[in-house]
């Protein structure tokens, strides 16, 4: 299901590829023949329509039928759509090279650049007015199902991340959580880089656990007694500086706040913080600009030698943005901690001993979690809903990542949502290749080129 979805979420990059395609190459070779030029505008429109409803279209396919078949089929006649306005923009580039060259060599060039392009113009004319009145009519059913126009990719975000943990389901990343916690109880200016407030980066990609990690340091005993104050905000792709000291205020004081400008926002904040030792959770940083860094970073420098600021992000150019005095790149987890992570979800009240004959089938599926606890934590739920062998093989056996909204799809996909279109299109190309293919990245670049994916400068 997730790999569908992907590969519907490349919809709002075709529709952008073809409005780039009618605009440029094909409207110019409607101009230069007497072709109908009003079909083409009304075209445009449609798709342009329709692309105002696929980013919400793209995020309730995973729980609404409806929408779902309504993108599948739109699928389809973007395909078919596509292929036909290829055909006329290969012959106008056809047209346009012969035209380039002396009348003596026009008969080497056609042999060179033969063409099956066997339409008349009548004929073009009526497929353009079938494929508009095709288009149109997805456009007229869009209306009809529950979406919303003009909603922004960047709208979907990820529920926001806290500072509540159960430790009990943690397994693994002991040795990284007591290097990370001396490296907090430290107080020593050279740790820190010369800087009287050091910043820590956990980097890693998405579902490896950064958070968790996070949160193990935060609510650890030793270091809640050794920070005077301790705050913890979610930043996902927008990095607001307002934002975040708004966020790091309220928790703080365990209050809302009204505050609407930015300078007494700013001197709150620095009259909570201020010669106290303190302890800063900035969750999940996807881009931080390095102004922006430094304005926030000013706000925190009325705090005592000592405090520290947790930074987890998925980007290394952002540990360097935030110049950060120590970097912890998480690895995946080994087999039999992703094992005991799926066991403690799949078993829940239940003793692993009573379901020992599980285990191995148990330990396979740990294989194939690719060693990210996110992965560990939705098989687990998975598995509990039936502690039978033949299940459990089944699910070995099959399609492992057939899971809903509220497993893992939102953070698999999240990276892929947030991706220009141009780059959606590379990514989904690939799933033309078998699985575990090598890929020569050369090549793979020269095949995203002929398909008109990536722009070769002139």
């Amino acid at each position: 299901m997730a790999a569908a979805i992907v590969g519907e979420a490349l919809l709002s990059a075709a529709v952008e590829a073809l409005v780039g395609k009618i605009t440029t190459e094909i409207s110019e070779f409607y101009r230069s023949k007497k072709l109908d030029e009003s079909l083409l505008k009304k075209l445009n429109v449609t798709l342009l329509s329709l692309h105002a409803f696929l980013n919400d279209a793209e995020e309730k396919q995973i729980s609404n039928p409806a929408v779902k078949l309504w993108m599948d089929e739109l699928t389809q006649a973007l395909f078919d759509a596509d292929d036909f306005i290829d055909d006329i923009a290969t012959e106008a580039l056809r047209r346009k090279v012969e035209a380039r060259y002396h009348q003596s060599a026009t008969d080497k060039v056609r042999k060179v650049l033969s063409s099956a392009f066997k339409w008349s113009y009548r004929e073009i004319n009526s497929k353009m007015q079938k494929l508009f009145e095709e288009l149109e009519h997805f456009a007229e059913r869009a209306h009809n199902l529950p979406l919303k126009k003009g909603v922004s990719g960047n709208v979907w975000r990820p529920t926001p991340t806290n500072s509540a943990m159960d430790d009990s389901t943690i397994c693994g990343r002991d040795d990284e959580k007591q290097n990370l916690k001396d490296y907090l109880l430290s107080e020593d200016a050279v740790t820190d880089g010369g800087s009287k407030i050091g910043v820590l980066a956990i980097v890693g990609m998405g579902g490896l656990g950064k958070t968790t990690l996070a949160k193990l340091l935060y609510n650890d005993a030793q270091v809640r007694e050794k920070f005077d104050v301790k705050a913890w905000a979610s930043v996902s792709k927008d990095f607001d500086v307002f934002k975040l000291a708004k966020s790091l205020l309220e928790s703080i004081t365990s209050a809302a706040t009204n505050l609407v400008n930015f300078d007494a926002l700013r001197a709150e904040l620095q009259k909570n913080l201020s010669g106290k030792r303190f302890l800063l959770v900035l969750d999940d940083i996807w881009n931080a600009g390095y102004v922006d860094w430094t304005n926030l970073m000013q706000i925190f420098c009325v705090g005592q030698l000592g405090s520290k600021i947790i930074v987890t992000t998925r980007h290394e150019r952002v540990v360097s943005v935030v110049n950060a005095t120590q970097t912890c790149p998480l690895k995946p987890l080994v087999i039999e901690d992703c094992w005991s992570l799926i066991s403690k979800h799949a078993f829940a009240t239940h003793k692993c001993t009573e379901q020992s004959n599980l285990k191995q089938t148990g330990r396979k599926i740990a294989k194939r979690c690719g060693g990210l606890p996110l992965a560990a934590v939705a098989l687990g739920g998975v598995l509990r809903t039936n502690l039978s062998n033949d299940y459990w093989n089944k699910v070995l056996t099959s399609n492992l990542w057939n899971l809903t909204k509220e497993d893992v799809q939102p953070a698999l996909l999240l990276s892929y949502h947030f991706l220009p279109a141009s780059l959606k299109q590379c990514f989904a190309y690939c799933a033309i290749f078998p699985k575990n293919s090598e890929l020569h990245k050369e090549k793979l670049v020269q095949l995203w080129m002929a398909q008109g994916f990536v722009c070769v400068p002139k």
